[in-house]
């Protein structure tokens, strides 16, 4: 009966680790199943991880452009080319005021009339002055001639001396006489104050019956209109690039002005003035041009824009506006190869134009540089090419805003 006992006893110990130990061993298999099949996942996907790893950028041409095409604005000031300051040079009350306010007048036309009577006075006397001087003059002409005329014996010394002292003074005063009779002229023709210049007149600052001086700062103001002129401010790199031009020929841009108003201006300017050094402030030359002004829409202290287009077409090298990066060292663009390896081209830029953005040297007309996709870049890496649902070149948008396209080959 034990030994029955005792064998129930060791089958009881053994029955209860049979279904652990299959568990345990399940549980191994599904482990090594799942983390092999995730490696090897990871080992198949490392291909396409790698390939989506290449920067995808898009490319533009560089691309040659016509910046005659595309012209260049500045901020400018209308000024007349002559102004005065209508003054009396006499004393006197103004007797007429001969002109409308805001007319234009005429050189030589007269504007104000002072009363003359007090200067007319003025020179009859002086003119019965002067022959009362020319009277004495003939007398003592007369004595002189008959003192030096008798003999030694009959005339001393001394009334030589003084005959010929009276005719001196005689000569004299005669002299004195004329010219207070030509001061006494000129004070009346003052009387009449004529316009120096042809312009548009201001306001009379004074008028009828009111006494003027020479002390007083203006009777009225005038202006030339026409022709007039403009002035602004040329950047000194723009200037040094139309220098060339500049010595062939004066007349080397097309030029037109947009008033204050929108409206534009049709009608050609003529270079006047240049300065001769650049301001230190604002790194500018100060230019002029003349214009016609024969409707007078063009008003000295009118601000306008001014757009310049040179005569001769001027071809550069040009690049989108995009493509161009900085760091402390200056201007770069990258340039794509035909192995799609990117390649770090330091670059000097010119003027801008729109979306395009001169290069004056660092990359070649037809080379591809990068406009989109920059921040992964490196020099050397490997890109991936894709295109633009954009296709028209930079160029032609910023000629078209210009007023037209540039030709190829120029």
């Amino acid at each position: 009966m034990q030994g029955n006992g005792e064998n129930k006893n060791v089958e009881i110990k053994g029955s209860p680790k049979s279904p652990w130990v299959k568990i345990a061993a399940a549980v191994v298999v599904i482990a090594v199943v799942f983390f092999g099949y995730r490696a090897w996942k990871d080992g198949s996907s490392q291909p396409v991880q790698q390939a989506a790893a290449e920067p995808v950028v898009i490319v533009r041409q560089v691309e040659k452009f016509d910046a005659s095409s595309v012209p260049s604005e500045y901020v400018g000031r209308v000024e007349s080319i002559q102004s005065v300051s209508v003054k009396p040079q006499i004393s006197g009350e103004i007797a007429k005021v001969c002109f409308k306010e805001g007319s234009v007048v005429k050189a030589g036309q007269l504007l104000f009339q002072i009363d003359p009577k007090q200067y007319e006075a003025t020179v009859q006397l002086r003119k019965a002055e002067l022959q009362q001087a020319e009277a004495n003059l003939v007398t003592a002409e007369k004595y002189y001639k008959r003192v030096t005329a008798a003999s030694e014996r009959a005339v001393s010394a001394t009334d030589r001396d003084t005959a010929e002292g009276n005719f001196l003074q005689a000569k004299a005063a005669v002299a004195q006489a004329k010219a207070a009779l030509k001061l006494a002229q000129i004070d009346l023709g003052y009387c009449r104050i004529t316009s120096p210049i042809t312009g548009k007149i201001g306001r009379a600052l004074y008028t009828k019956g009111n006494y003027v001086t020479p002390q007083i700062t203006e009777l009225a103001s005038i202006v030339q209109m026409d022709p007039i002129r403009v002035s602004y401010p040329l950047p000194d790199r723009d200037y040094l690039d139309q220098l060339s031009l500049f010595k062939e020929d004066g007349s080397v841009y097309n030029t037109s002005l947009i008033l204050s108003n929108g409206e534009k201006y049709n009608v050609p300017g003529k270079r006047d003035f240049e300065n001769n050094r650049v301001d230190q402030t604002t790194g500018t030359i100060m230019m002029r041009l003349r214009f016609a002004n024969k409707e007078g829409m063009l008003i000295p202290g009118e601000m306008v824009r001014v757009f310049t287009k040179p005569v001769k077409s001027h071809i550069v090298n040009a690049v989108p506006q995009t493509a161009v990066m900085a760091d402390e060292q200056g201007d770069y663009v990258y340039v794509i190869n035909a192995d799609n390896t990117a390649r770090q081209a330091r670059v000097t830029l010119g003027r801008e134009f729109g979306e395009l953005r001169e290069v004056t040297s660092g990359v070649e007309a037809g080379e591809n540089v990068a406009v989109a996709g920059l921040q992964r870049l490196r020099p050397g890496a490997k890109v991936r090419i894709e295109t633009s649902a954009d296709e028209k070149p930079a160029a032609e948008k910023a000629a078209a805003q210009g007023g037209e396209a540039p030709k190829e080959g120029n």
